[in-house]
């Protein structure tokens, strides 16, 4: 009849259990996040988390209190948002507080060294740089190196033929370059 087996809570042994198609409909995924703006540079953001995350929290909560004495839920989302950006930043776009030497790329390597993707992302803003009849992409996600002067046409990857595409828009200019 359409019966699904329910996963089980974590710590707790699996038994099997057939859901009908009223408890289907019962359990639902978490509906989208809600982010709000109340006033201007404040927002409401409203959203659902399973168990384990309300157990991180928790402990969070408790582990630093001596900093956030009344455990904010808004104040540690900020430092947990602030040392994840952090983190993708230092991944994704080579950002670091002391940087190393800038290197220049090796001339067989589509690898972008991170001197060279810090300064095309401050240069682009961290936003698609195609622009087209209706003006400036203004995508931010999705994000790819896109070299002006194809690489497998002899680009170089520099600064100056590098540029932040949407995968949209990285994709198009690859199929207008080489039909």
């Amino acid at each position: 009849m359409g019966a699904a087996m329910e996963p089980a809570a974590p710590g707790v042994a699996s038994s099997p259990v057939l859901l009908t198609r009223q408890d289907q409909a019962a359990v639902r995924p978490p509906a989208p996040a809600i982010v709000r703006p109340l006033a201007p540079e404040r927002y409401k953001v409203q959203f659902t988390i399973g168990l384990e995350t309300h157990r991180k929290l928790r402990a969070v909560q408790g582990l630093i209190r001596h900093v956030v004495p009344n455990g904010d839920v808004a104040e540690i989302f900020d430092r947990a948002l602030t040392l994840l950006l952090r983190d993708v930043e230092r991944r994704r776009v080579g950002s670091a507080d002391r940087p190393r030497a800038a290197r220049a790329a090796r001339a067989n390597s589509r690898r972008v060294p991170a001197s060279i993707r810090r300064e095309v992302w401050a240069r682009d803003q961290g936003q698609c740089a195609f622009v087209g009849a209706t003006g400036r992409c203004e995508e931010r996600g999705f994000l790819e190196f896109h070299h002006v002067i194809p690489f497998a046409d002899g680009g170089e990857t520099t600064v100056e033929n590098l540029q932040l595409r949407c995968r949209a828009h990285n994709d198009y200019e690859a199929r207008v370059w080489f039909g």
